[in-house]
């Protein structure tokens, strides 16, 4: 009885082990907690974040990424790269500029949501984003008004990154609190692994496994 439960107590030893080693290194679970990255990520989704591609490669601009919110670092935040080091960022008139070049935008139609009982309408778009290897990244954005539809010139800090969400007008971001360090980016969205509507008290099945 008593190596039994040695032996059972060094396999759970193991599987902890194993399992801080996972978290730590490779891969950790995220719970979104709010609309700011509506419609590409829902309130109530459950996201999978890749800690490995960051060491082989730099962020690029439309990566969606966990980080630590640089003014409270005990909180983790999520958005997308628009800005890495040396680019200039603006938003005018509710146009991303990169490098005073105007993103293009394909507008899709009308986007309706609900968050905490309240009802949201606006226009969906892609937006495409230039990467520094040439390719576009298309991506939704989501506008409901003007707020932060028009800023000042960002020049993104070397070891920096200009962070926006995708839910534009409702969005607490880069164009409110500055830059995030390389060194406080967790990693990269990956995949959706479960989804909670909070609002009809159900899963989103049609949301398990996608990806960004």
């Amino acid at each position: 009885m008593g190596d039994k439960l040695i032996e059972n107590l060094k396999s759970l030893a193991v599987a902890l082990i194993l399992a801080l080693i996972i978290r730590t290194f490779i891969v950790q679970s995220f719970h979104i907690p709010s609309g700011s990255m509506i419609p590409t990520l829902l309130i109530g989704d459950f996201i999978l974040v890749d800690k490995v591609t960051y060491h082989f490669r730099p962020p690029e601009r439309g990566d969606v990424v966990v980080f630590h919110f640089p003014l409270n670092e005990d909180v983790y935040y999520i958005k997308r790269i628009v800005g890495v080091p040396g680019d200039r960022v603006q938003v005018k008139n509710g146009v991303l500029y990169i490098n005073g070049k105007p993103c293009k935008y394909q507008h899709l139609g009308k986007y309706v949501y609900y968050e905490n009982g309240k009802r949201y309408e606006g226009e969906l778009y892609y937006e495409f984003l230039p990467r520094r290897d040439g390719t576009v990244k298309k991506h939704y954005v989501l506008k409901t008004g003007i707020q932060g539809d028009n800023t000042d010139v960002f020049i993104v800090p070397k070891g920096k990154y200009f962070m926006m969400g995708d839910n534009r007008n409702n969005s607490y971001d880069s164009r409110y609190w500055g830059f995030v360090d390389r060194s406080k980016i967790v990693g990269i969205a990956r995949i959706i692994f479960f989804s909670w509507d909070s609002e009809r008290h159900m899963p989103r099945f049609n949301r398990f496994f996608q990806v960004d």
